[in-house]
């Protein structure tokens, strides 16, 4: 049986095993946020965790692994940003210039944005571990965000509301309610 078959295929095979399982660790790094990807490279820098500086006899000094930033939840999404970081993200700030974008817009977010402050005053008895302003902002968050979502057209073809859709994400809405308190 040896003579006959051979077993090259076998090696071919074993490499596109190996291709597949890189590509799909690559694409596994590339979708996680910056601290689990700091936390990779970091691995890489000393698997073992224990060196800190580079070895005798070594050329380049090692990268110290350091810390890794603290990072922020962006509301109702899977992203982060940096925390105190005020410049909001292209999709957040999209909303901020469409709201923006006609008088009459803008005046009925400060109209909802100030009915969200009479019915968080309400409630700053009932829930005293946030402060009215932190409850105000948070339901003229979730407001917007079930205001704008529904306002898609019902006929908006799949693939347009998908995109939509996850656009949607990257929005915090928590900085735009912010920004209609300011404005």
């Amino acid at each position: 049986m040896a003579g006959k078959g051979g077993g090259s295929w076998k090696v071919a095979y074993a490499d596109f095993v190996t291709a597949m399982m890189a590509f799909f660790l690559v694409m596994w790094i590339g979708a996680q946020d910056v601290k689990v990807r700091q936390s990779v490279a970091n691995y890489f820098i000393d698997p073992s965790g224990v060196s800190k500086t580079a070895r005798s006899g070594g050329v380049m000094e090692t990268p110290s692994p350091g810390v890794v930033p603290e990072q922020a939840k962006v509301a109702n999404s899977q992203g982060t940003r940096a925390p105190g970081s005020n410049t909001p993200s292209p999709a957040t700030a999209a909303v901020i210039n469409w709201i923006r974008q006609t008088p009459q817009r803008l005046q009925y977010w400060r109209d909802q944005a100030q009915r969200c402050r009479q019915e968080a005053a309400a409630e700053q008895a009932v829930n005293q571990s946030k402060t009215p302003d932190e409850i105000a902002t948070e339901k003229l968050g979730q407001l917007l965000h079930a205001e704008i979502a529904g306002s898609i057209p019902k006929d908006t073809p799949d693939v347009y509301k998908d995109l939509i859709f996850g656009s949607f994400k990257d929005v915090d809405w928590k900085q735009v309610a912010e920004d209609i308190f300011r404005s």
